[in-house]
């Protein structure tokens, strides 16, 4: 992490606050809201316009019938008076355009004359909108519809009939009618108080949208300041729960990612400090022999002394490099394994005699027990690497004159089983995990750490050769390690031409 990360981070930062509204989740949630209100307010006014104009057009239509039926009454009263006052009491055009509004026209039917001058109609009905009049229609309702009639001289007009009574016998039927623009409600009528009655409440629905938007929003912002940080190296960033089950989702897998991070980042500053200290132990061991070889000072018989020193110190040196490298390779995928039939056999006998000199040498009492073992396909030295760093690690943990025991036998429905235990201390049940995790290392009883790297990197090889590592108790009161492998890895034939069997992988990788 370089020193001007946390300005470059807070540079961003101030750019995307200056960034337009269209390029933010904030302004397109905001922007997309307010397009949906605007749609709504919108299908609101036209729709509710229309059913309102419809409505009221309903309702006015039969309001005119019911004028008309109201006009024959009073016609009828008219005429009766009349007839009894032997006179002629007159209802003019003036009275009605009073009474019915512009417009309106009366028409008189064909038939008995009214009280002369008793109303001023304009005469009967065109014969071009000259209607059938139903009798019974207008007995049963008490008008008749005749717009069909107008509709048909190509006049956008509604008319209604009615009768009018003398003396409580049917006499004749007036005609009424108006232009149907005077009777129904148009939509400019409506159209404005509607659209504003929108407008009035896409307000607070705005307001209610912006506020909502900031609220569902300011988890991710709070996020992203928290990923600003960590990019700028601070990985004591912890996000709070927003509340709601996605976003808790979203903020419970950062802060797990930003824990990995630090125990990761942790875990490489132990690594480095105890890599540089057993790198610099041998480096420091090899200088010092080659400046006394240099000067001379060194004894002659002495020489082959510090020759074979300064070897071993530099094939320690060797074998630390190949394990990170190792490792690393494995983590990338790029490691490289190449499966072959195998006699197991002959593999775990070159493993087992590459330590005895050592166990010799520490009075270890060191035994194999290796059964009959069937081919396997598998990778002749990875395997040999794997079981090499289990014997190793029990010949570092065992106390001098301990044991220490291989054993080997066919693996359940094929394939291979090998044990590594001795009589050191053992591994806790809590930390039979943590042990195959790269760079974990604790002291020895003789006082030896090392990198952390040889279990890890055994799982890790076993895993691609399709099998497991695993650890528990050992009979002989320490640790034993357990190797199984498949008869062949998945995707390869097994010697027999049968599928592999492949093995139950244990613990997390």
């Amino acid at each position: 992490m370089t020193s001007g990360a946390a300005p470059e981070a807070a540079r961003g930062r101030t750019r995307r606050r200056r960034l337009p509204p269209w390029r933010t989740l904030r302004g397109r949630l905001a922007m997309g809201a307010l397009a949906g209100l605007f749609a709504a307010a919108l299908v609101f006014g036209v729709v509710s316009s229309s059913l309102v104009r419809t409505e009221s057009s309903r309702q006015g239509r039969e309001d005119f019938d019911e004028l008309t039926v109201r006009l024959a009454n009073l016609v009828t009263l008219r005429l009766n008076r009349s007839a009894l006052d032997g006179g002629c009491n007159t209802f003019g055009r003036q009275d009605l355009q009073a009474y019915l509004g512009p417009g309106a026209r009366l028409y008189v039917a064909p038939g008995p004359e009214f009280c002369p001058g008793s109303v001023e109609a304009y005469g009967e009905i065109p014969v071009a909108e000259r209607p059938k009049i139903d009798p019974q229609e207008i007995e049963e309702n008490g008008f008749q519809r005749l717009d069909s009639a107008f509709a048909a001289a190509g006049k956008d007009r509604v008319a209604t009939a009615a009768l009018v009574t003398l003396q409580g016998r049917p006499w004749n039927y007036i005609v009424l009618s108006k232009p149907r623009s005077e009777v129904s409600t148009q939509w400019e009528d409506v159209a404005p108080s509607l659209l504003m009655a929108a407008l009035i409440g896409f307000v607070p629905a705005l307001l209610l949208t912006l506020l909502l938007t900031a609220r569902v929003t300011r988890p991710l912002e709070d996020m992203e300041r928290a990923a600003d940080q960590v990019a700028a190296g601070d990985l004591s960033v912890i996000v709070p729960a927003a509340g709601t089950a996605e976003l808790d989702h979203l903020g419970a897998a950062f802060n797990g990612m930003v824990t990995r991070l630090r125990e990761r980042e942790d875990s490489s500053r132990e690594f480095l400090m105890k890599i540089t200290h057993d790198l610099r132990t041998p480096l420091t061991a090899i200088r010092g022999h080659a400046a006394a070889l240099a000067d001379g000072i060194v004894p002659e018989q002495q020489v082959p002394r510090s020759l074979a020193a300064i070897e071993g110190e530099a094939s320690r040196l060797e074998s630390m490099v190949a394990d990170l490298l190792d490792l690393a390779r494995i983590d990338a995928r790029r490691f490289r394994m190449d499966h072959v039939p195998v006699d197991p056999e002959e593999v775990l006998q070159q493993a087992f005699d590459a330590l005895g000199a050592d166990a010799a040498r520490r009075e270890v009492h060191y035994t194999r027990r290796i059964a009959p073992l069937p081919v396997v396909v598998t990778d002749p030295a990875r395997l040999r690497q794997i079981v090499g760093n289990l014997l190793d690690n029990a010949l570092r943990w065992v106390p001098e004159g301990g044991t220490v025991v291989m054993e080997a036998e066919p693996g359940p429905g094929g394939g291979l089983r090998v044990r590594v235990g001795d009589s050191g201390p053992g591994v806790a049940v809590g930390q039979r995990e943590e042990i195959f995790q790269p760079f974990r290392s604790t002291e020895t009883p003789d006082g030896r750490t090392g990198t952390g790297l040889g279990l890890a990197i055994c799982r890790q090889l076993a895993r691609e050769l399709g099998g497991d590592v695993s650890v528990d108790d050992a009979p002989e009161g320490g640790a034993r390690f357990e190797l199984r492998l498949p008869s062949a890895p998945p995707g390869h034939p097994s010697p027999s031409g049968r599928p592999p069997v492949t093995a139950t992988t244990l613990g997390n990788s």
